[in-house]
């Protein structure tokens, strides 16, 4: 089986959903659903319950879940070897980011080490801060940037920035006086959500977790460059690790005030990589050049 159905199948196992795997692969649904269509008639079963609610792994689908994961693995273990072989000069770079790291820290980095290394390409996805270590985990990506709390088996974090987690508002807004900003304070005001799920889970705050839970926000959106407009428009507030604004920060378009929790300003952005499986000559250079960037930027952070 191709590398690309096993890695369709495995998002939609993970997803739940041909149509959110659709987006999160970067693929039409017809497409994502014509290849899990075509497995399973190659394999001569099903490998899904179809409910309303989504789609439901059946037992068949567990066991082609657990192949094909280590499938994927072997093939990487094969990637990396042959790019030994082409030598460090060319090969592909797959990472998966939180948004906010598109804003500065992905693009510049990219741009750099294009132009030392022209012949390297990327396949580069956005998705939730929560999900970005269990891609690295799994093999579907080699490189992961996001907040870094409890990462699952087969993870590691080689480089950590002091980026916490902020309330972001328009200058003169009433919570732009304070030092440090209660999640009380936060729930009297409009609120934009920059995805519909937290940023961590309730193990390491239940706190904001039900403050995430319990707000009725006045927009949803997974797109940093919205949100920032949203909120200097006076739309309302929102949260982001100044790593997704320092531009509007210079500028003094948008204001960066830290959360009152303290376990909030201990959180940290770092990069993911596998715990046991070595990566690419080429994929190691960039993850060197991508820890040499988040440091520069931990420290223009830390001046605004």
């Amino acid at each position: 089986m191709h590398a690309s159905v096993l890695t369709y199948f495995i998002e939609v196992a993970r997803s739940g959903s041909v149509r959110k795997a659709s987006e999160r692969l970067h693929v039409a649904a017809s497409a994502v659903n014509r290849q899990i269509l075509n497995l399973e008639q190659e394999l001569g079963t099903e490998l899904f319950d179809r409910l309303p609610g989504g789609m439901r792994l059946n037992p068949a689908g567990e066991r082609l879940l657990r192949h094909a994961q280590e499938t994927l693995h072997g093939y990487q273990v094969l990637r990396t070897e042959l790019d030994a072989l082409r030598g460090e000069r060319s090969g592909h770079i797959q990472l998966a980011a939180m948004d906010s790291c598109f804003e500065n820290l992905l693009p510049a980095a990219v741009e750099a080490f294009s132009q030392l290394f022209p012949a390297a390409t990327y396949t580069i996805v956005s998705t939730q801060p929560m999900e970005v270590p269990q891609l690295v985990a799994s093999g579907q990506v080699d490189v992961g940037l996001s907040f870094v709390t409890r990462l699952p088996a087969g993870a590691v974090a080689v480089s950590l920035a002091h980026l916490p987690l902020g309330v972001v508002m328009p200058p003169g807004h009433p919570l732009a006086s304070h030092a440090r900003v209660a999640l009380r304070d936060c729930a009297r005001h409009p609120f934009i959500r920059s995805g519909a799920q937290p940023v961590f889970g309730p193990t390491l705050s239940a706190e904001y977790t039900a403050f995430w839970e319990a707000m009725e926000p006045v927009a949803t959106c997974n797109s940093t460059p919205l949100v920032k407009r949203l909120v200097m428009a006076g739309k309302g507030i929102t949260t982001f690790s100044k790593i997704a604004l320092l531009d509007e920060l210079r500028r003094g378009e948008l204001v960066w005030r830290p959360f009152a929790l303290p376990v909030l300003n201990q959180l940290q952005v770092g990069i993911v990589v596998p715990a046991q499986r070595a990566l690419p000559q080429l994929t190691q250079n960039f993850v060197g050049r991508l820890a040499h960037r988040l440091a520069q930027l931990e420290q223009e952070a830390a001046a605004l």
